[in-house]
């Protein structure tokens, strides 16, 4: 990836850093200074504080937060069993059926090469599920209703499709079989179920076909308690509802349709609170419940909420909560994410309560970008009238949607043919596999992940579809040593004068408090038109290190970060 790089002084220890153009993936970026050199972990902990502008914009705080998340995912320490806890790697591997596409069967009887030379430019669309009841639904007569028509799931407007395919279950995708286990909207037990589905289009040349840009997708959908067809099936997503998403559960925290960003985390509570309780939520934050209070004299009640880290307040929110709109909360530099579905007193009205559930680990999915390279976020909905799937990548529909998915954006693989394989969402895969036969060239979705779950004694946990339980940690185990995660702080809570270790600021100038320090003493120049720019500026915290993740807008910045993630 090309591009003219505008020079950008930067100077530390009164010498002058030389600047290079980096390419990682899909993303460029200029470097400044040793980047290479600036370590974020040392002996599986982390070196640096990750710092966002309290005033910045969503976009640059997803950016913190997604550097967060890549740091923490990087951290391991071991040491000798003695909690009672232990952390296990299970490792899952699984093939769907496949579509033999030189003798592609059509109808009940004929059968075609699908890549000779008269077939060229036509399409074959597959889909795969975690259960083949999902996928049989999806194409069967009465499932995706005017699949022939659809052009949101062929990548082009351009049908051509002779063939719409189920290739049964891959059964290491995920399934949650209650997607509202507490009941919060009713008591079906409906489900949400991961698929990956794909358009291939001949090239004619008997040997290769083509994937284009928008033609593969891997999404998590939610149906009807035993429904499995798409056309009268699927039910929408709410607040609080739990799904798949690569492989892992989550809760929906937050669907903004404001920012057009879907929040999703991972369950730390789900139950009731008391007012005035304090839940200590780990890494220094708690959740205090201030007060519940009635709202004029209907059922309703505003609730006040606040969050604090290490004793301080850092968040807070007071709004009202009701099943049809549930009080929301994301604390993005921390990564937590809360939803108060309902409150009510006690009988004598000395108190109140609140049906709560809190998350960790809250990851961002913003409609239209890159969620990694070459994957963007989109929800799933359905028209009301055709029935027909949208792949939304642009605005959040709190009323209509029925799935989250990614969506590939990447170049077209215009020369897929056997033995290549193209991964799905750095989860899923796509093969092809002619066995060295000359009449065989199979089109199948494969899988084979590695996924690690912490477990106490006696807990569980579902790890790629599947449950496991811990009974006992032996003499001799090792466990996880326990340390604190990586979490964004503010730019109003460090200092380059007080820090106590290296800083990663995500943000410029105009953003970024503590990158507008720098430039002003004339460390780094950064101007509107910047580039994607991580820049080194040695010792400049109290004796420590500075990586500047920055650019001249919002998505530069988001382009710089997400380099620095795939560069870690």
């Amino acid at each position: 990836m090309a591009m003219s790089l505008k020079k950008i002084g930067a100077i530390a220890a009164g010498s002058a850093m030389v600047a290079s153009a980096l390419a990682t993936g899909v993303f460029a970026v200029e470097k400044i200074g040793d980047v290479e050199g600036f370590k974020v972990i040392d002996n599986g902990e982390p070196t640096a504080d990750i710092v966002v502008g309290s005033t910045a914009a969503a976009a640059d705080v997803v950016s913190a937060a997604n550097v967060a998340a890549k740091v923490g995912s990087m951290m391991f320490k071991e040491g000798e069993a003695a909690s009672g806890s232990a952390k296990l790697t299970v490792k899952a591997s699984a093939e769907s059926d496949d579509a033999n596409l030189r003798k592609l069967l059509l109808g009940n009887t004929s059968t075609i090469n699908f890549t000779e030379d008269q077939h060229d430019g036509k399409k074959v669309f597959v889909v795969a599920a975690a259960d083949s009841d999902y996928s049989d639904g999806f194409i069967k007569a009465g499932g995706l209703a005017n699949l022939a028509v659809n052009s949101e799931i062929y990548g082009s407007t351009d049908k051509g499709v002779i063939l719409n395919a189920s290739l049964g279950d891959l059964s290491t995708l995920a399934q949650v079989k209650d997607i509202d286990p507490s009941d919060w909207n009713n008591s079906n037990d409906d489900d949400a179920v991961e698929m990956v589905f794909a358009t291939v289009k001949s090239n004619g040349d008997d040997k290769s076909v083509t994937v284009t840009e928008d033609a593969a997708v891997y999404a998590s959908i939610a149906y009807l308690d035993d429904k499995e067809t798409f056309n009268d099936g699927t039910v929408t997503f709410k607040e609080g509802n739990r799904l798949p998403f690569l492989g892992e559960e989550y809760a929906l925290v937050k669907l903004d349709s404001d920012d057009d960003i879907v929040y999703l985390g991972k369950e730390v509570f789900d139950g009731v609170l008391k007012e005035g309780d304090t839940y200590n939520i780990g890494d220094g934050y708690e959740l205090k419940v201030v007060a519940i209070l009635k709202s004029g004299d209907g059922e309703e009640y505003k609730i006040s909420l606040q969050l604090l880290k290490d004793g301080k307040v850092v968040a807070e929110k007071f709004d009202k909560a009701t099943a049809k709109s549930a009080l929301k909360m994301i604390y993005t530099p921390g990564n937590i994410g809360i939803v108060v579905n309902e409150a009510w007193e006690n009988v004598g009205g000395d108190y109140g309560f609140a049906s709560a559930l809190i998350t960790k680990d809250v990851i961002a999915l913003e409609l239209g970008e890159e969620y990694m390279p070459d994957w963007e976020a989109v929800t799933v909905q359905q028209d009301s009238t055709t029935k027909n799937l949208i792949l939304e990548d642009s605005d959040v529909d709190k009323d209509n949607t029925i799935g989250i998915a990614l969506k590939y954006v990447g170049d077209d693989e215009d020369n897929f043919k056997s033995g290549n394989t193209m991964k799905i969402a750095k989860y899923a895969n796509l093969e092809l596999d002619d066995e060295d036969k000359d009449e065989k060239l199979n089109l199948f979705f494969s899988m084979d992940e590695t996924k690690e779950a912490t477990l106490a004694a006696g807990q569980k946990a579902t790890v790629l579809n599947s449950e496991i339980t811990l009974s006992e940690v032996m003499a001799d185990a090792k466990a996880p040593v326990a340390f604190k995660a990586p979490l964004a702080v503010l730019d109003t809570e460090v200092s380059l004068d007080a820090a106590n270790k290296k800083l990663i600021l995500v943000g410029g100038p105009v953003a970024n408090a503590l990158t507008k320090e720098l430039a002003d003493a004339g460390k780094i120049e950064m101007t509107v038109e910047s580039p994607a720019t991580l820049a080194v500026v040695a010792g400049a915290a109290n004796g420590n290190d500075v990586l500047v993740v920055a650019g001249g807008d919002r998505a530069a910045t988001a382009e710089a970060a997400n380099a620095l993630i795939e560069m870690l």
